[in-house]
């Protein structure tokens, strides 16, 4: 029943972004546009094996449009799943709908600078946010050994503060820069732990768009690194608890593939990216507009 729902509300959500959005308008009638050389052509050849279809010329007219009409609206229609090959380096980004834990790639997961992890009171980590589902998976109630592995990787990079007990009554105190990332050897994959949110005092998460990106760059230094060019999965990230406000959720996607395009133009990152979209996400994002923003980079 959920799966039949699912594919109902993509449906709708294809023929919202394709007959309901200029760009989906302008899509079909481009691709519309590109079918109407090659059946005018055709028909053309049917003419000129049988004459009598001349006397049927406002059918075969009809024909012809509607023809057209249903070759471009078959070429732009959205597909729920995009991925575009780029070259000089080879490399490809995927955008699909799922849950980035059925993946078998790498991944990235969103945490703050203070790399907090307590889950038992809800407040400080939430169970249902993507670093939840994380260490839900991966170390279950075991988190003293998530806290442990988090410490010896940051035993190397210098703190940028520490908060006092007062100031900061729960959770963890010192503060390392936006951006910080560490590489966690979780399961049978590798996971990119990102400080990319600013842990407030009073538990509340923000991130700006300039963290964002900052932390989107130094991940990807990091992946190219540890990462042995093996295939990574990030969430949009900086679209739950840490919201942008200034950028909705397809913003966010080109953001990330941006900086993704950015940094393997200077030297390879990895040679696929996969961006996951929650399913529960899949009508906020608009898949024609990021398949589109994907070709033009």
């Amino acid at each position: 029943m959920y799966i039949r729902k699912a594919r109902y509300s993509d449906m709708r959500q294809g023929t919202r972004e394709a007959l309901l959005t200029r760009q989906g308008i302008a899509e079909i009638s481009a691709a519309s546009l590109a079918s109407f050389g090659a059946l005018s052509a055709a028909f053309q050849v049917a003419l000129a094996i049988w004459p009598g279809l001349a006397r049927h010329d406002i059918s075969i007219l009809l024909l012809l449009a509607g023809g057209c009409l249903l070759v471009g609206a078959f070429h732009a229609w959205p597909k729920f799943e995009a991925t575009h090959n780029y070259s000089h380096p080879n490399f490809a980004i995927q955008i699909k709908c799922g849950d980035i834990f059925d993946e078998r790639d790498n991944v990235v997961v969103g945490f703050t600078d203070t790399f907090d992890t307590d889950m038992r009171h809800r407040d400080i980590i939430s169970p249902s946010s993507v670093q939840g589902q994380f260490e839900t998976k991966y170390y279950g109630e075991d988190i003293t050994r998530l806290d442990s592995e988090i410490e010896d990787k940051l035993t190397n990079i210098p703190a940028l503060g520490r908060e006092t007990g007062a100031s900061k009554p729960r959770g963890k105190l010192i503060r390392y820069p936006i951006g910080t990332t560490i590489a966690l050897n979780s399961g049978n994959i590798r996971a990119f732990a990102v400080a990319y949110g600013f842990m407030r005092n009073d538990l509340r998460v923000s991130c700006s768009v300039d963290a964002l990106w900052k932390s989107l760059t130094s991940t990807w230094d990091a992946v190219r690194i540890h990462g042995g060019l093996a295939p990574i999965s990030i969430p949009v990230i900086g679209s739950e608890l840490a919201r942008i406000g200034s950028l909705d959720r397809t913003s966010l996607i080109k953001m990330i593939a941006l900086s993704f395009v950015a940094s393997s133009r200077e030297e390879i990152v990895s040679r696929q990216l996969t961006i996951v979209v929650h399913p529960k996400d899949r009508q906020s994002v608009n898949l024609m507009d990021v398949e589109r923003f994907l070709k033009s980079l």
